[in-house]
């Protein structure tokens, strides 16, 4: 399948030209260089380089010997297991398409998602942290009429369900060559691949991904200082965020012959006996986990000197949960800009300062071509802000599904508006400031609620703070701070001004109300806060106080 923004003639003659690059698989280069090397580690599995060659070698075959067609797609709702990373190197070596989703996802979203791309499948593991899946599967079913098979992993699998495990663990017979696959595989500059948004405003979209040359994997080669002796931690979910950039089946890990250890499901004491168990080098994460294990009690009981860099991606880092992090572990923490419907557009350095790996995203990586857009799609001058908009310089790989219309509405000039709002320092790297949406207009003045967040959660009193905008008859907006104070601790209103005014924050930028809250609603991930809801909420308090109707 080739993504929707190309015709056929535009496509064979990118094609032709080696457009995106020449193909190279990793997997198979692993298989031979490093044949008994640790590949993948899990729970419950250890599986050589060797070992994830043969079985997705299998999963694909037999997959094909089932009647699946090229571009036959796939649902994928799976935890970090070894099987994540052998299915989806089998459906690409097959030529077909998985759609990989995040555990979070329902009935009504997979419905959704399903009858959008027409799957004939689902992968699923039958049960997982008290859910049936199997059961959820079954259930929307009926209402799925391209729907043909029900394939899960594990051990336990229901009546119904083909065992991806049976599939991929039983040898293959001697009819097939060892070049068999070489011919049904993704093309390169094909779909190989759809995500899904994180849906924090509607139904999740659908993203296509192209299979195509990057610059990327060279880049964090040189800015994380990988060798082929790191340990990649994948702490976060390989659906979606900065562990699926690396340590999935396309990625600097399988690039470089790195091991990927993996977390089904993050919980703060079991990621810190990962990292020291496996002797992790590189973590990868949320903001909200560096947060979590710095706040560890016994944190000191675990001897995390192995751990070198933590990059994160996801969701704003506050600068303070970064250095902190850092003080109490030790390692670099690196930040990053990146998303579903847009891919990998900067990071900062292992060798940068740390202002600039805390505070800013870093600099572009050089496949991507990015500028600071105003409202009118003119470049902003360097230092003043702009709404973040990129392409790959080679063409860009993310549509969304079948939809051209949606994929060029969201561009100017052939890149990708992203509604994230930066500024450029003078050595070139960007700090994001908020949400072209969350930006608060105060009498014709704008705030940026990401700058005013930066500063109030260095407060010794504050964990974390988010800031929105409210309705005010006079002014339009204003701001107001809902705030997650720390145990045994309490913030005043005079004190958040107070200790913003000594930040030396313009008067008009100051919040002008403030709410103690226990937590943030946050989005499926867990990576977003959804400020929609607490702009509801603040709303529905001022109704009640009468200061709005």
């Amino acid at each position: 399948m080739i993504p929707i923004r190309y015709t056929k003639e535009q496509f064979e003659k990118l094609a032709g030209q080696q457009h995106w690059g020449s193909p190279v698989d990793y997997v198979e280069e692993n298989a031979n260089k490093y044949p008994d090397k640790t590949a993948l580690v899990d729970s419950k599995s250890r599986l050589t380089f060797l070992d994830v060659k043969q079985k997705s070698d299998r999963l694909a075959i037999r997959l094909l010997e089932m009647g699946l067609k090229h571009d036959d797609r796939f649902v994928v709702q799976l935890p970090n297991v070894v099987e994540w990373i052998i299915v989806h190197t089998a459906l690409k070596k097959a030529g077909l398409i998985g759609l990989y989703t995040m555990l979070y996802l329902r009935h009504k979203e997979i419905e959704h998602a399903s009858k959008q791309m027409e799957a004939v499948g689902h992968i699923i593991m039958g049960r997982f942290r008290d859910f049936d899946y199997f059961a959820m599967t079954q259930e929307i079913a009926p209402k799925l009429p391209y729907l043909k098979h029900i394939f899960a992993v594990g051990d336990d699998v229901a009546e119904g369900a083909v065992s991806i495990s049976d599939m991929m663990n039983r040898p293959l017979d001697r009819r097939y060559p060892p070049d068999y696959l070489d011919s049904k595989k993704v093309r390169w500059g094909e779909i190989y691949q759809l995500r899904v948004t994180s849906g924090t405003t509607g139904m999740p979209k659908l993203v296509e991904c192209a299979l195509t040359h990057s610059s990327l994997e060279n880049t964090i080669k040189q800015r994380y200082e990988v060798t082929h002796e790191d340990v990649f931690a994948a702490l976060a979910p390989l659906a979606g965020g900065p562990s699926g950039v690396h340590c999935r089946g396309f990625g600097i890990a399988q690039r470089e012959g790195c091991t990927v250890v993996m977390l089904e499901r993050f919980d703060v004491e079991e990621a810190v006996k990962l990292i020291e168990r496996e002797r992790a080098t590189i973590a990868t994460g949320v903001p909200t986990m560096l947060a979590m294990m710095s706040a560890l009690p016994n944190l000191a009981d675990y001897d995390l000197s192995s751990l070198r860099a933590f990059e994160v991606a996801g969701a704003a880092l506050p600068y303070s949960v970064a250095k902190e992090f850092e003080e109490k572990v030790g390692c670099k923490v690196i930040n990053r800009l990146g998303g579903v419907d847009i891919g990998f557009g900067a990071t900062s350095s292992i060798t940068d300062p740390p202002q600039v790996r805390w505070g800013s995203v870093g600099k572009p990586i050089p496949d991507i071509m990015l500028k600071l857009l105003d409202e009118d799609g003119g470049e902003v001058p360097n230092g003043e802000v702009g709404e973040i908009a990129y392409a790959k310089k080679r063409g860009s790989d993310r549509s969304y599904y079948r939809d051209l219309e949606m994929t060029l509405a969201r561009e100017t000039q052939g890149l990708a508006r992203t509604g994230d709002l930066g500024k450029f320092d003078e050595d070139g790297n960007l700090y994001i400031v908020g949400r072209r949406k969350d930006v608060i207009i105060r009498g014709g003045q704008n705030i940026f609620p990401a700058e005013i967040e930066s500063m109030l959660i260095t407060h010794p009193a504050v964990v974390n703070v988010a800031i929105v905008g409210m309705p005010d008859k006079v002014m339009g907006e204003k701001a107001c701070a809902f705030v997650i104070c720390r145990p045994d601790c309490t913030l005043t209103f005079d004190e958040m001004t107070l200790f913003l005014l000594g930040k030396q924050v313009a008067k008009y930028k100051l919040p002008e109300r403030l709410e103690i809250v226990d937590s943030f609603p946050y989005s499926g991930d867990g990576q977003k806060v959804m400020k929609r809801k607490l702009v509801e909420e603040v709303i529905t308090k001022l109704k009640a106080e009468g200061v709005i109707y």
